[in-house]
């Protein structure tokens, strides 16, 4: 059988496929029944999808995420395409990766030979071996090219977390070129090091999810204890200069309201810190707009990334 995605799905159309469960609300109707409302993903977009008149064993194997396989028709709802489910299943889920994800649509082997170039011309000879270490690391690598930036907030597709941060360390090389104080070797190092703790903060097995590392650790102090961990290896590593690049990587949020533990106290951590919301913002307006199910209205419904607004998409 020929592998269908949401975008080609038609009215009428019978499915039977693994889905991501992005969301699942409970809501009553009736005389007393159940439904579950239910947001479903591929790597090709979203599907809110409804099961009438459940029990509360039905409602606890559906679960709130993960990935489950959904037998149903494709109907409609408010002029909008809506899966009525008629049965799901958790066991035996048979899927590919590529198919249930979105992927970056840059390609890791020329976003990683960049990364390599921006490294070659750096001139600190603790930090280069620093940020060769890394590079030579094939799980390392590996797992930098296929992870996501995060569940949903910006660059939340395999290969997103690459593309962040080649592009934040891209500005960094463009900003210390404007500003020539700053320390063009320490500002580039932390743009490339400053999200590294997403590879153990962030799964995507079953669902971009936290690992239980990442609940209870966090992805800036595990930037932090993997840098550590390259930095021993490399015999007389200056401690300043580890303690610059550990400022920048837990100072990288900005505020303590966005659990960032210190605060940025240097040119460069406070570049970092903007740069990195520069890329995440933009990222971010982009993919509402693209998303946007209002092809009339010249706004977007509200996002909660940028402070609860619509945003103005005419022409985008």
């Amino acid at each position: 059988m020929v592998k269908r995605y949401i975008s080609e799905f038609r009215l009428g159309e019978q499915v039977d496929t693994v889905f991501r469960l992005n969301s699942r609300e409970v809501r009553p109707y009736g005389n007393g029944k159940l439904s579950i409302q239910a947001q479903l993903a591929d790597k090709s977009g979203t599907l809110p999808a409804v099961m009438w008149d459940v029990s509360q064993g039905q409602i606890d194997s559906f679960g709130k995420e993960g990935l489950l396989r959904v037998q149903g028709v494709v109907g409609q709802y408010k002029n909008t395409a809506q899966l009525e489910i008629k049965n799901f299943s958790r066991e035996e889920l048979f899927f590919d990766l590529e198919d249930l994800f979105p992927w970056s649509k840059e390609d890791p082997r020329v976003l990683q030979s960049e990364l390599e170039d921006i490294v070659n011309g750096l001139t600190d000879p603790y930090i280069s071996q620093l940020l060769k270490l890394f590079l030579r690391d094939e799980e390392f690598m590996r797992k930098l090219c296929i992870g996501p930036a995060s569940t949903s907030y910006h660059h939340a597709y395999l290969g997103g977390l690459l593309e962040h941060t080649v592009a934040v360390a891209r500005l960094a090389l463009q900003t210390s070129k404007l500003y020539p104080t700053l320390d063009r070797d320490l500002l580039v190092a932390g743009a490339i090091l400053h999200d590294i703790g997403k590879l153990r903060e962030l799964s995507y097995q079953s669902g971009f999810s936290y690992t239980d590392h990442g609940r209870l650790v966090g992805h800036l102090i595990s930037g932090v204890l993997m840098v550590e961990e390259k930095a021993i290896q490399i015999k007389g590593f200056p401690q300043e200069r580890l303690d610059l690049l550990r400022h920048i990587i837990l100072s990288h949020h900005g505020e303590t309201d966005y659990n960032s533990p210190r605060l940025p106290m240097m040119a460069e951590a406070l570049t970092v810190h903007h740069l990195d919301n520069l890329d995440a913002k933009l990222q971010g307006y982009q993919r509402a707009v693209a998303e946007d199910r209002d092809p009339e209205s010249h706004w977007t419904a509200r996002q909660k990334m940028f402070g609860d607004v619509h945003l103005y998409k005419k022409g985008r």
